[in-house]
């Protein structure tokens, strides 16, 4: 028989994850709004051409996050059919992955507060 362990400790981070991707995303449709009006204000080329940055930036944290959303929920199902099949245990394949992922979504929280830096610069210089 395989080893496993408990998750109800993982549940509360996964949880987190969702809720802080959600709120990234939210985030990100403000950017992109502010976005916009400094486009219809400031029309010159250096402004278009970070706006045009920008815009690329954001539809790649948009597409990072959903992936991850999505990879996030995938995951809690197979945890979830493994608990039924285990008595409330996972393997440690499953908690492996939930590592994988925790990674990538600590990568991604760097990346954004990151990205949320510069665009502030940005925002100060053209607002």
């Amino acid at each position: 028989m395989q080893a496993t362990t408990s998750i109800k400790h993982l549940t509360n981070e996964h949880t987190a994850w969702k809720s802080s991707l959600g709120f990234y995303k939210d985030e990100l449709g403000v950017y992109k709004n502010r976005l916009t009006e400094i486009a219809g204000k400031n029309t010159g080329p250096e402004t278009m051409q970070q706006v045009e940055h920008f815009q690329n930036q954001f539809l790649l944290h948009i597409e990072a996050i959903d992936t991850l959303q999505h990879d996030i929920n995938g995951h809690l199902n197979g945890m979830a059919a493994e608990m039924q099949e285990h008595a409330g245990h996972v393997s440690h394949e499953q908690l492996a992955e939930h590592s994988r992922l925790k990674e990538r979504f600590e990568a991604e929280e760097k990346i954004f507060a990151e990205l949320k830096h510069e665009f502030t610069q940005f925002l100060v210089k053209w607002m």
